[in-house]
């Protein structure tokens, strides 16, 4: 198995108000990456700042105590660059040259304390990146402010930073305990006054929201406890008006032990959880939009694609094809033989486009086809036998980005029936995605990815194009190669009977 060289690595540190958090990624020679370490520790750095914002003792010497277990484990790592950036508490606080000194004396560390507009545009980085979405408003809920920007045609259009955030609006409006409905109507009305002075927002209505931020996460992780969601993935998870008005309803109506008892709440946020949540609420109002949809990547994961992009020479910060790359990455992670990857694709797509006339499946259908076509022997890096249903585990829990849930799960069902051997996967398990009618699709298009993958038997790419011609009971596929195909002609003709039972139509294949 081929080693993949280290280039560096790298550690992100993003200072918040609320919480700290910590990536810590590798770069290889390949151009590709990986996280190798992540945590994150609430530190309440805003507490009690105050009108007059300054920063208290007992939070400050909270976030020393972090940073020093954050520097042993960069230590560890034998990490060679650190990028840390610290946001609202520091950069709001009147004796932040104070603090700083002491994090830089204290520890060795230095922190970039960047404006609110530069938190708001990495977080874009972090999700345009990440997620496929053309145009959006992406919301970043803190805990000392709020970043709302407008995206379109995947640029980074306007941004906004409020100095409003959970810890600020529950310290202002509501207290942590008992949260009266006045007082929460109060805020939202608060709301609704400053998100009318934001000129450029009523060009958003009806836009998508990217939801950043631990209280957005911790919403949709109660509505996933709710409804019983059967992945763990929260990256591009989504949710409708419907679906975030009744869970704002059930966290608002509780007092604070309610709310510690709800499943999906973290205990360390649900003091605070109401006063982050009312922004989303009243953003989705205000701008009568449907669809929320939440990142698992934000202001951390911006830094690091800004400092990645700019290593492979990306100069506009965007990668071209977020899902293309996505999924390079990860067979760079699992060194797979790339050649024979691509090639299964581009046949198993050739098949498709030249048989659309029979299978009739449009064009999502062709990127599911697409993106397993390279995943299919994912499986091989735990161990061949049984790869395919290695294949389905390691593609269903891979970070795919790019697609929905339903997607990555159809596409892990097409890696899993890939081979000859039975694939016995219950549908049902994942009913809320999938209905009975995905899944026989699934099983349909799988058979010109296991047709594909004979046809590149010897992984060589000896069979280089395929030519299909269609007639009233025959599909004819023609292999254009120099050599003698014949072990790919036979491995192929397995499938025989399965595209006869599927497109009714028998399948020949010859040079």
């Amino acid at each position: 198995m081929k080693v993949q060289t280290v280039v560096n690595k790298v550690a992100v540190i993003d200072l918040g108000s609320n919480t700290i958090r910590m990536l810590i990624m590798k770069i290889y020679r390949d151009r590709s990456f990986k996280m190798i370490d992540e945590i994150k520790e609430m530190v309440r750095l805003s507490e009690g700042m105050g009108d007059k914002k300054i920063l208290q003792k007992e939070p400050m010497e909270r976030t020393l105590h972090v940073l020093m277990l954050f520097k042993a484990i960069i230590e560890a790592h034998e990490v060679d660059e650190v990028m840390a950036i610290a946001t609202a508490a520091v950069r709001n606080a009147t004796n932040k040259d104070e603090f700083l000194k002491r994090i830089k004396v204290e520890l060795d560390m230095n922190f970039d304390v960047i404006a609110g507009e530069k938190e708001a545009y990495y977080g874009y980085l972090g999700v345009i990146n990440t997620i496929d979405i053309e145009n959006c408003v992406i919301v970043d809920i803190g805990g000392g402010s709020t970043e709302i920007s407008l995206v379109l045609d995947k640029r980074f259009k306007e941004s906004i930073s409020l100095p409003y955030g959970s810890i600020i609006l529950t310290e202002q409006f509501l207290g942590k305990e008992q949260v009266t409905q006045e007082k929460i109507q109060t805020l939202e009305n608060f709301m609704i006054k400053v998100l009318s002075g934001i000129k450029w927002l009523k060009s958003a209505v009806g836009l998508p929201i990217i939801g950043l931020g631990g209280t957005i996460r911790t919403l949709a992780k109660v509505n996933k406890n709710k409804v019983a969601f059967p992945l763990n993935s929260l990256h591009n998870y989504q949710l409708d008006h419907k679906e975030v008005s009744r869970v704002y309803k059930e966290i608002t109506s509780k007092d604070l032990d309610g709310r510690i008892k709800l499943p999906g709440v973290n205990k360390e946020r649900a003091d605070i959880i109401i006063g982050g949540l009312v922004p989303i609420k009243v953003i989705m109002e205000y701008l009568n939009s449907n669809n929320l949809v939440i990142s698992g990547n934000g202001v951390r994961e911006g830094i690091f694609y800004e400092y990645y992009l700019k290593q492979i020479k990306c100069n506009n910060m965007r990668l071209d094809d977020v899902l293309e790359h996505s999924v390079t990455n990860i067979l760079k992670n699992y060194n797979l033989n790339l050649q024979h990857c691509y090639h299964v694709r581009k046949l198993a797509l050739e098949i498709f486009d030249q048989t659309q006339s029979i299978h009739k499946f449009d064009e999502g259908y062709r990127k599911l086809l697409s993106t397993s076509s390279l995943l299919h022997d994912i499986g091989n890096y735990i161990d061949y036998y049984n790869h395919h249903q290695h294949g389905f585990y390691l593609t269903l829990n891979s970070k795919i980005n790019g697609m929905d849930n339903k997607e990555k799960l159809l596409c892990a069902y097409l890696v899993g029936f890939h081979r000859d051997a039975d694939f016995k996967e219950d549908w049902k398990k994942y009913n809320m995605l999938i209905k009975k009618e995905d899944y026989d699709n699934i099983k349909k298009l799988s058979i010109f990815l296991k047709i594909a993958e004979k046809l590149d038997r010897s992984e060589y790419a000896s069979v280089k194009n395929i030519e299909c011609d269609i007639t009233k009971k025959v599909v004819i596929i023609k292999v254009i190669t120099d050599n003698n195909p014949i072990l790919e002609i036979e491995a192929a003709l397995k499938y025989k009977k399965d595209f006869l039972k599927a497109f009714k139509k028998d399948l020949i294949i010859l040079k």
